[in-house]
């Protein structure tokens, strides 16, 4: 990370954008009553959400699923930077197939999502937009910079964290929020991503978002988004609003603080004050 950084509009275009896109695909979920499986990286069949916090948070299956999901993290980005660095060829065939991969299933996911609304005529376009689609966004991801780019790997990012999002059981949700949080702390200041430069930048193209002098991880945007979605699925719309404004301030906030620091987890912050707002908030309705 930049020891100066300017901040102007297109800073925040690229969270803005997967923030809006995430938000508006959980709405629409939300209002056309479709429900999403639980995701595979959650095996751990937990408490419904209706158990009592004192209850529900002594049952293991929500650290588990945690423990799962972080361990996923932390050996693909151990593999990834591996290959990055070692094995170059290699890694952009491996982060070119998984982009293209995903973005054909966000665009699937979306074409769901409108069909519920709009009619299920538009599968007949699903297949061409799919492909079409899913080419653009690792074409942009891997082979340009700028905004183009940006909102490429945010449209990635906003897709994937609202599929899991509306997916991702309810006390998982927020172990997991949590855990994330500390698991950034300790690999950015002790464990693999303490040892990025800003030459790594480049090299990981695809995992990165470049704004400028700015460097934004992939994961950072998509857990944004999946929070965002998981607080409007679980708590409700009016709780999301505050959370919406508190991943910008939390954004803001990890910002100004790179002024002084080299680099900076991008996550704890952000989501803390996310989760915090939507609790605060749901808290004071239920007392209204």
């Amino acid at each position: 990370m930049p020891a100066e950084v300017k901040i102007t509009p297109k800073t925040y275009l690229p969270i803005v954008f997967s923030l809006l896109l995430s938000w508006v695909l959980t709405i629409l979920s939300s209002e056309s009553g479709l429900i999403y499986p639980r995701p595979v990286i959650t095996p751990a069949e937990e408490p419904s959400p209706m158990t009592p916090p004192s209850e529900a948070l002594t049952s293991p299956a929500p650290y588990l699923n945690t423990f799962l999901i972080i361990g996923l993290i932390t050996l693909s980005g151990l593999v990834m930077l591996y290959l990055a660095r070692k094995r170059l060829k290699l890694f952009r065939i491996l982060v070119g197939s998984l982009i293209w991969l995903l973005s054909f299933g966000v665009t699937v996911f979306i074409f769901i999502t409108f069909a519920f609304v709009l009619g299920f005529w538009i599968f007949r376009f699903w297949i061409p937009v799919s492909l079409a689609a899913a080419s653009i966004i690792a074409y942009l991801m891997l082979s340009s910079r700028g905004l183009a780019s940006s909102l490429a790997a945010s449209y990635l990012a906003a897709g994937a964290g609202a599929a899991i999002g509306m997916g991702i059981p309810y006390w998982t949700f927020f172990i997991l929020t949590v855990g994330i949080s500390i698991y950034d702390i300790l690999a950015v200041y002790k464990g693999h991503l303490s040892t990025l430069t800003k030459e790594d930048a480049s090299t990981l193209r695809g995992l990165t978002v470049e704004v400028g002098d700015l460097i934004i991880g992939l994961g950072d945007l998509f857990f944004y988004s999946l929070t965002l979605s998981a607080i409007q699925r679980y708590l409700g719309f009016i709780p999301a609003i505050p959370a919406f404004i508190s991943l910008l301030i939390g954004y803001t906030i990890t910002i100004l603080a790179l002024r002084k620091h080299r680099i900076l987890p991008g996550l704890p912050i952000p989501l803390l004050l996310a989760l915090g707002s939507a609790l605060l908030t749901s808290l004071l309705l239920s007392l209204a």
